[in-house]
């Protein structure tokens, strides 16, 4: 069990950690001695997310989840990256007794099977054209398997308009062209796999108390090439301060999509197997809530 957790933990922290890479070496090179210069600028800052659940004796279970957003802020321009990854897997217990009923000997093993798994990255460019609207560029990359998606790849431009902007509120709302590039792990012989669209979305956060803030997110995206194929996705959270650095974050994502991927299945009939599959579609909302620990430098 611990060989596997290790394993878990280097398997979830190589993509989060390659990406933290990658946006040192392309963000773009700001002039830093400049930043004391002038006050209006931001310094960068890190979010770091872990969460952790593991579960041993009577069952088995281990969940592990990494986020890391990195952002930074110009007097008219922001850049923001923000990469994920999650992981479950889940043991059955199987006991063996050995011997007789008056003398026996109980081994114990586990079944362990990976039940979930998702990875996401992705950069945005804004760049504020007045003091309400800005434009916008921006690039998503999704892969989980579960919900039937191997590999996702998503373009954005467009604008937004900030609606409300003060020491507490801040309330936005963005529309974008997109273009998609998808792979899925059962192809789907009615939907491209690369197609134009339409994305829209809102950003809202709010600061409760002096150390509670809450931020709600939507970003819903509609197929051009075939406009029943609509999906969105749904997030709230709430961010509690400890101190300067820790704070702990509940949160709730739903993900929604009005024709989910396809998944092969065995077809059985008469109780008995035919060594035969069909392609049924999968659900079409994922529900995901995290408990996380979350770290600001």
């Amino acid at each position: 069990m611990n060989r596997r957790l290790v394993h878990l933990c280097r398997a979830a922290v190589r993509p989060v950690l390659a990406l933290g890479v990658a946006v040192l070496l392309l963000s773009p090179a700001a002039p830093l001695a400049a930043q004391d210069d002038d006050p209006a600028r931001e310094r960068w800052v890190f979010k770091g997310e872990l969460t952790s659940v593991i579960t041993q004796g009577n069952s088995e279970a281990v969940t592990l989840g990494l986020a890391s957003t990195i952002r930074r802020r110009y007097e008219d321009s922001a850049w923001k990256f923000e990469a994920g990854a999650v992981r479950v897997e889940t043991g059955k217990v199987i006991r063996r007794a050995d011997g007789t009923a008056a003398d026996f000997s109980v081994t114990r093993s586990v079944d362990t099977e990976k039940t979930a798994e998702s990875f996401y990255a992705r950069g945005r460019y804004e760049r504020t054209v007045s003091d309400a609207f800005f434009l916008y560029g921006g690039v998503d990359w999704l892969r989980n398997t579960f919900s039937g998606i191997d590999s996702r790849t998503l373009f954005a431009a467009g604008g937004g308009y900030t609606w409300v902007e003060n020491d507490r509120t801040r309330f936005s709302t963005d529309f974008a062209a997109t273009y998609t590039f998808e792979t899925d792990v059962v192809e789907n012989p009615f939907l491209d796999t690369d197609f134009a669209g339409l994305r829209v979305g809102y950003e809202f956060t709010r600061q409760v108390s002096a150390s509670t803030d809450f931020e709600s997110v939507l970003v819903g995206d509609l197929n051009l090439n075939e406009t029943d194929d609509r999906r969105a996705v749904w997030g709230n959270s709430l961010t509690v301060d400890v101190n300067d650095i820790i704070a702990l974050k509940p949160a709730v994502v739903l993900s929604w999509k009005n024709l989910p991927a396809l998944a092969e299945v065995p077809l059985f009939t008469g109780g008995v197997d035919t060594g035969t599959s069909v392609q049924t579609p999968l659900e079409k909302l994922d529900t995901l809530f995290t408990l996380a620990l979350v770290l600001t430098f």
